[in-house]
């Protein structure tokens, strides 16, 4: 059994689309100085794989990192928020908090450049896993909306609309900048403390 002290408080960090593990690790190589412990796991949501064995990956990461009395929560940017809300709803006895960041959450009924069908079309998996979110909408109870946070655009995301990325009973905030890259880049980063906050609570 690990000593109290030498536990750690994992956060695994999905990326979206672009996979862009290297961006993300230097976005929040600071949070340790916060006593968080972040990894960034890629999923390849562009591979061709479906989604099911990547999720797979994913939960089995979960329980490893969770190992020893180790704190695991999880944070998803763009396309890898619904992959960690579907790993959340695997796990959501082990998982301490989850947060969405600028992420779709719902197929939605937009049209044109930011239609589900439109956004997904280069990621099968990423419209399986954004369906498969919407699924397991309805067995999300209270308590585990209370670890859910979703942060979106305060003013306008340009690959992701707003009311797709939300959840009624979790914790919805919003960030005051422009545009979807820089919407989750400051979440990260200079406007990152209400995430911080969050993972830290209840610890």
């Amino acid at each position: 059994m690990a000593n109290a002290t030498n536990k750690k408080h994992f956060v695994i960090i999905v990326p979206g689309l672009g996979d862009g593990v290297k961006n993300l690790q230097f976005a929040t190589s600071y949070w340790h100085w916060f006593g968080l412990t972040p990894r960034v796991h890629s999923v390849g949501w562009r591979d061709g794989e479906d989604f099911q064995p990547k999720l797979n990956r994913l939960i089995t990461l979960i329980d490893s990192y969770a190992q020893n009395g180790n704190t695991v929560s999880l944070v998803g940017t763009s396309a890898g928020g619904s992959a960690v809300l579907n790993a959340f709803s695997k796990r959501r006895h082990t998982v301490h908090r989850v947060i969405n960041v600028c992420g779709r959450l719902q197929v939605g009924t937009h049209e044109g450049f930011r239609s589900f069908e439109f956004c997904t079309q280069s990621s099968p998996a990423f419209a399986q896993s954004v369906q498969l979110r919407e699924k397991i909408q309805t067995f999300l109870t209270p308590r585990d909306k209370q670890k859910i946070m979703t942060v979106r655009s305060l003013f306008f995301d340009d690959a992701v609309p707003s009311d797709t990325t939300i959840i009624k009973g979790a914790i919805n905030t919003t960030v005051p900048i422009i545009g979807h890259i820089p919407s989750i880049a400051c979440s990260l980063t200079f406007l990152s403390q209400p995430l911080l906050i969050f993972l830290k609570e209840g610890i």
